[in-house]
C-alpha cells in the first residue's frame, strides 16, 4: 500500500518548527493580556452567508464551501473577522464598551499553492469595538507594531486614510467608484488615471496623492480636503444627498451602499491617530494609496511591510471598520487587524533553543521507585523515563543519541544509600546527589537558559 500524503496547499509541523511557532504565539499572546485583551474562539466552519455578506459573492471563488448533509451551505472559514464580529453581535453586543477581543486560528482558502501562500494557514489577529476612534486606531496600531517586534521583525507601517479617498470619490458616478478603489489597491495608475480623465476629475490631485508620503502626502490631503469642503459648501459635485435616516454624517460611514459619506471626512481624526501614534512612539509612513480594498473598512487604514519575504511583503493589515449591523447588530464601529502568523514564521528571530531532557536510566528491578523518581523530576525538568525493556548501557546510549544534557542513574545500590547518580552526557563525569539536590540542580539549568 502506498503512503498517504497529507492534501495539496497543507503542511506538517514537525517538533522543533512547532516549538518555534508556539514560543512566538506564546510572546504575542502575553503581550496582548498586558495590553488587556482576552482571547476567544470560533468554530472552524459557519454559514456560508456570513462571508459573502463581508465580502460578496466573489468570495465563493476562493474558499472551501460546501453543502453538509443537512443541506445547508457552510464554508470552512477564510478568515477570522468575520466569526469574531458574529460572536461579539451573538454574546457580546450589549456588554459594557469598548471590548477588547483576539484571536489565533487556522484559515482555510481555496487557490493554487505558492511560495508563503498555503490553502491552511493561520492568522493572529486583534479586534477593538465599540472604543474612541482615534485612540483605538492608535492603540491597535501600537499593538500590532508591538506583536511584530516581539517575533524579532521590525515591520514598515504604511497609514492611509479612507475617508478622504471616498470623499473624493463622491465625485465619480457610483457604478465606477469601486473599480477606481481597486486600482488605487492594484496600484493600477493609468488605468487610474484613464478612469479620472474620464470623470473629469482628474485636476484635483488624486494622483499626486497616492504618489506622495509621509508629511508631504499630509499636507496634499489637506488641501484636497479643503476644496473638497470648498466645493460641497457651493453645492458642487461631491456634495452629499439623501443620507440614510439615523446615521450621523462624522465622516466614518462604511463603503456599503446607500451608506452616508461625508466630504472632508474627518481628516482633523486622521490627524489626531498621527499624534497618538507619535506618543506611542510608533514609526509608520503616511500614505494615502492604502486603502485595503475591501469596503467595510471607513477609516484609518495601515498595512505592515517586512524585509526578506519577496514580492509578497506584507505581514499585517487593518482598520477601522463597521460590521456589526451587516451581522444583524447594532451599528458599531471597531478597530483591528489581523497578522499572517506564517509569514511573520518565515522571518521570525527566535532566540535560544530547545533543551533536551533529563533521561533517568534504571535498573528492571527498581522500576517503581524510578517511575516515582521521574514523577518528582518531571515538576521541575522535561524527564524522559525509557519504555521499552532496554538495559541500562542502551538506555545511556539512547540518551546520548537524543543529545541529552543530563542522565539521572538509579539502582538497588542508590537507593539504598539514599544517592542518584547525576551524569554529564559530554564530559562523562558522575556525581552522587540527593533526589533534591538534583532537582536543584537541574531546575537552575533549565530556568536560566533563554526563552526566545
Amino acid at each position: 500500500m502506498s503512503i498517504i500524503q497529507r492534501p495539496r496547499g497543507t503542511r506538517d509541523f514537525l517538533p522543533e518548527e512547532t516549538w518555534r511557532r508556539s514560543l512566538a504565539r506564546n510572546a504575542m499572546q502575553e503581550i496582548l493580556e498586558h495590553w488587556g485583551y482576552q482571547e476567544v474562539a470560533t468554530p472552524t466552519f459557519e454559514h456560508l452567508e456570513l462571508f459573502t455578506e463581508k465580502s460578496g459573492a466573489s468570495v465563493l471563488e476562493e474558499i472551501y464551501a460546501f453543502q453538509d448533509k443537512g443541506g445547508r451551505d457552510i464554508a470552512l472559514r477564510p478568515e477570522l473577522t468575520a466569526p469574531v464580529m458574529r460572536l461579539y453581535v451573538s454574546e457580546l453586543q450589549n456588554s459594557p464598551k469598548p471590548i477588547r477581543l483576539y484571536y489565533f486560528g487556522n484559515c482555510f482558502r481555496y487557490e493554487r499553492p505558492q511560495k508563503g501562500r498555503f490553502r491552511e494557514f493561520w492568522q493572529l489577529g486583534a479586534e477593538l469595538i465599540g472604543g474612541a476612534r482615534p485612540d483605538s486606531e492608535a492603540e491597535a496600531i501600537a499593538l500590532a507594531d508591538q506583536l511584530i517586534r516581539s517575533a524579532g521583525i521590525r515591520g514598515e507601517i504604511h497609514l492611509g486614510y479612507l475617508g478622504l479617498i471616498r470623499a473624493f470619490l463622491e465625485r465619480i458616478q457610483e457604478d465606477k467608484r469601486a473599480a477606481a478603489m481597486r486600482m488605487i489597491d492594484k496600484k493600477e495608475r493609468s488605468l487610474l488615471a484613464e478612469l479620472l480623465e474620464d470623470q473629469d476629475q482628474d485636476v484635483l490631485g488624486l494622483l499626486e496623492l497616492i504618489d506622495l508620503k509621509g508629511n508631504a502626502a499630509l499636507d496634499k490631503a489637506r488641501e484636497i480636503a479643503q476644496e473638497l469642503e470648498l466645493n460641497k459648501a457651493a453645492g458642487g459635485a461631491g456634495a452629499i444627498t439623501d443620507p440614510k435616516p439615523g446615521l450621523q454624517a462624522d465622516g466614518r460611514r462604511s463603503a456599503r451602499t446607500a451608506r452616508a459619506v461625508d466630504s472632508q471626512l474627518r481628516l482633523d481624526e486622521f490627524q489626531e491617530t498621527v499624534d497618538l501614534l507619535q506618543a506611542y512612539g510608533v514609526d509608520f509612513h503616511i500614505d494615502f494609496e492604502i486603502v485595503r480594498g475591501l469596503d467595510y473598512y471607513s477609516g484609518t487604514v495601515f498595512e505592515i511591510y517586512a524585509q526578506g519575504l519577496g514580492a509578497q511583503r506584507q505581514i499585517c493589515g487593518g482598520g477601522t471598520y463597521e460590521l456589526a449591523s451587516l451581522f444583524g447588530g447594532k451599528e458599531t464601529f471597531s478597530t483591528g487587524f489581523g497578522l499572517g502568523f506564517d509569514r511573520i514564521m518565515q522571518i521570525a528571530r527566535i532566540v535560544g533553543e530547545r533543551a533536551p531532557p533529563t533521561f533517568l536510566i534504571y535498573s528492571p528491578d527498581v522500576k517503581p521507585d524510578a517511575i516515582r523518581i521521574a514523577l518528582s523530576l518531571r515538576r521541575s525538568v522535561p524527564t524522559v523515563l525509557d519504555v521499552m525493556g532496554r538495559s541500562m548501557k542502551a538506555q545511556l546510549k539512547a540518551a546520548s543519541g537524543a543529545g541529552a544534557k543530563y542522565a539521572v542513574i538509579v539502582g538497588r545500590e542508590e537507593l539504598d544509600s539514599g544517592k542518584l547518580l547525576l551524569r554529564d552526557m559530554s564530559s562523562g563525569e558522575q556525581e552522587a546527589l540527593t533526589l533534591e539536590e538534583i532537582e536543584g540542580r537541574l531546575g537552575q539549568t533549565v530556568s536560566g537558559a533563554p526563552r526566545r
